[in-house]
């Protein structure tokens, strides 16, 4: 059930820090998302009618809100209801056929001779929107310069440094940076101390950060290699922003936004100011290219379903479609753990697969040891991911079976995984 993810998602990003006051959006979203875990679907959908309505509600929040009433009423069986609102969606800009065509939430609707119609208009405004060409990726590196700009100003009148990286940098920003600060940063204040706290690495990565502009051809040749792989990729601007350690990458409707200050490694390059997992992740410039593809992989992979389980596979996806592509194994870290460790994690990792509890597994850096990294759960996606790919004759096929996985469960048993580790 897709709508439940998305409107978890939005409303996750939609909150801003703790400095500031929840917006009626953000507690909207939030009312709409706690009455979706409760399968409330009326009171959900009264809560994203109200949102809809609301003064100031971006354009993204309003169209997955509408697709959520959609697949709401789906549920409830009101096919016209469910029919208006997903028209309403595709209108507000929510055009993901392939999301729409398969959702289970709203397969209710299929059997309406307005069903295909509406699944044609938003296939044609998709079309639209998408960049099928690598060659026409724009590539983005306009918000480094801003930064150092502003950081340069910052650094010679710290009393006045956030006010100066909000004219310098935030109000210059591309489509890219603000959506990376909307999700990401959300706080001028924590933004600015983040950043002046570490001076001796931020003044070390200028010019690492600089050369980023300089990997865009290889960037783009790891684009044409994944076209070769999977002729279906569809393809994203890239907008590269200095996030002050919130997000190596995230993605958006703008395109893939990455944060890089956390790919900026390099000689030269001062990390004793990171923490031990910082240290860890701070990968160098010439990481680009997989990032790149790991990060498109998230654009153009199946949904989760929201266990454990799904989330693994969808990452551990992306860093193996990115080793296919670029021969770089991304998390590489990661690996040298988990083959010496595999059978012990896997057997942790099952007691937990089917719940939604990621905390053990991902994005759990407070776990980090000088023995035991975090982020394992990258490790057992690619395991998992791997193995299917490795039995399958036809490798074209095994990519696409891969990126277009509907049911996390299924895969895991057909990738054959659970066995080959028994008889490890």
């Amino acid at each position: 059930m897709k709508s439940l993810l998305l409107s978890f998602l939005l409303a996750g990003t939609a909150f801003t820090a703790a400095a500031q006051a929840p917006s009626r959006v953000d507690s909207l979203l939030n009312a709409a998302q706690q009455a979706s875990k409760k399968k409330d679907y009326p009171a959900a959908i009264a809560a994203y009618q109200q949102m809809a309505h609301e003064p100031g509600v971006k354009p993204r929040y309003k169209a997955v809100g509408l697709y959520n009433m959609a697949c709401y009423y789906g549920l409830l069986g009101d096919v016209p209801s469910g029919l208006a609102n997903l028209r309403r969606a595709i209108d507000a800009g929510y055009v993901d056929s392939k999301q729409i065509s398969s959702d289970s939430d709203l397969e209710k609707l299929h059997a309406d001779k307005q069903w295909p119609k509406l699944l044609a208009r938003a296939r044609q405004l998709e079309a639209k929107q998408t960049i099928s060409r690598p060659e026409d990726v724009k590539l983005t590196t306009s918000d480094i310069d801003h930064f150092w700009t502003a950081y340069a100003a910052a650094r010679r009148d710290t009393a006045q440094a956030r006010a100066i990286f909000r004219r310098e940098y935030f109000d210059k920003g591309s489509t890219g940076l603000r959506d990376y600060y909307e999700l990401k940063i959300r706080n001028d204040a924590s933004f600015t101390k983040r950043i002046l706290q570490r001076p001796n690495y931020y003044n070390s990565i200028k010019a690492t950060t600089l050369a980023i502009a300089n990997e865009k051809p290889k960037i783009v040749a790891a684009f044409w290699r994944f076209q070769e792989l999977y002729p279906t990729v569809r393809f994203q601007n890239i907008y590269f922003v200095v996030g002050g350690w919130v997000s190596g990458g995230t993605v958006s409707d703008a395109g893939l936004l990455i944060g890089a200050d956390q790919t900026a490694n390099g000689p030269g390059v001062n990390t004793s100011e990171l923490n031990l997992v910082q240290r860890n992740r701070c990968a160098p410039v010439s990481e680009m290219p997989s990032l790149m593809v790991h990060e498109l992989v998230h654009r153009n992979q199946g949904p989760q379903d929201g266990t454990l389980l799904s989330y693994t596979i969808n990452e551990g996806m992306a860093d193996f479609v990115a080793e296919l592509v670029t021969g770089h194994i991304t998390n590489a870290r990661l690996h040298p753990y988990g083959n010496a460790h595999e059978k012990e994690l896997w057997a942790d990792f099952q007691k937990e697969m089917l719940g939604t509890d990621p905390d053990n597994w991902m994005a759990n850096g407070n776990q980090e040891t000088p023995e035991k990294p975090c982020d394992l759960g990258y490790y057992v996606g690619y395991r998992i991911v791997q193995a299917y790919y490795n039995q399958q004759p036809d490798k074209k096929q095994a990519l696409a079976d891969i990126l277009n996985i509907r049911d996390a469960k299924a895969f895991l048993a057909k990738s054959g995984y659970a066995e080959a580790v028994a008889r490890r």
